[in-house]
């Protein structure tokens, strides 16, 4: 189930009590200011989150309280953006559901980005290795049946085929290090580097290896962004996060990896370089001419 982080609603309703209590006015003080319309458990809900609020109502509590009413709508307006993003972006349901929703999400979407430092992001996976990757301790689905996983694989495998669709804005970015990690066995990722290697040279996304020599950005997770909602995997859950200027810190990290990133033809040479270094050789294929 996924977790919407609502970081630029909190900071007004923050915003919106601390006005409120500088003013020295309570809750119900404020309601009787504001008048017809107004009482004590709105202006709580107001400031718990729990009911939004109008740019109309934001304007009558900044003149109320005599605070700043710029500064108030403009983190209304950070808000109110944030709330239009996440409104459709709530995965529902179980394993399988999650990943035939997530490819309608993707399928809407003009923007997609994905960066993970130590594996390989699902839209890049094999079977073997989503298998082997999902049977790990950690995985949120270590426990499922072999049938839910065969269900989630194939809806993975389904969703993959957007990366041969044009018209979109897909970056795909691995740090090397997930090439590096054995998962599963030898066999299972000599054939995932080599998956790698043909989607960088074959499909119309950009697919990037950000490499060992390179460390353009201090980040400790992976994350999805669909157009405006970025979504970090988590033990617990996903998470999303839509405030517009936390979704443009990561477009700005994605930004400095792809800037580092190896990517085409010199993806697929550095895939080759790390088959030879794990002691076998690429399969030759006539896909990357």
């Amino acid at each position: 189930m996924s977790r919407a982080n609502r970081r630029a609603r909190e900071a007004l309703t923050e915003a919106l009590r601390e006005v409120r209590r500088a003013a020295g006015l309570t809750g119900a003080g404020l309601a009787d200011v504001l008048g017809g319309g107004w009482s004590q458990p709105k202006v709580s809900k107001i400031e718990s989150g729990r009911q939004w609020v109008s740019e109309d109502e934001v304007r009558a509590w900044a003149a109320a309280v005599g605070a700043d009413r710029d500064m108030l709508l403009a983190l209304w307006s950070r808000a109110d953006l944030e709330q239009t993003a996440l409104r459709d972006a709530h995965p529902t349901g179980g394993a399988e559901q999650q990943q035939e929703i997530f490819a309608a999400t993707e399928v809407a979407a003009k923007v997609l980005t994905s960066f993970q430092p130590h594996s390989v992001p699902e839209l890049l996976q094999t079977p073997d290795y989503a298998r082997a990757l999902l049977a790990l301790a950690g995985s949120r689905d270590q426990d499922a049946d072999p049938e839910e996983i065969a269900g989630m694989i194939a809806a993975r495998l389904r969703r993959s085929a957007i990366l041969y669709e044009a018209g979109r804005s897909i970056t795909i970015l691995v740090g090397e290090a997930a090439l590096h990690h054995l998962v599963g066995s030898p066999d299972i990722m000599r054939a995932q580097i080599e998956h790698v290697a043909k989607l960088a040279t074959t499909t119309e996304a950009t697919i990037g290896i950000v490499p060992f020599e390179s460390f353009p950005v201090l980040v400790q997770h992976g994350w999805d962004q669909r157009d405006r909602v970025v979504t970090l995997e988590t033990s617990a859950g996903d998470l999303e996060i839509a405030d517009p200027v936390e979704v443009a810190r990561y477009e700005r990290w994605a930004e400095l990896l792809l800037e580092h990133a190896l990517t085409g033809t010199a993806a697929a040479e550095r895939c080759e370089r790390i088959i030879s270094e794990r002691g076998g050789s690429p399969t030759p294929s006539d896909d990357r001419e």
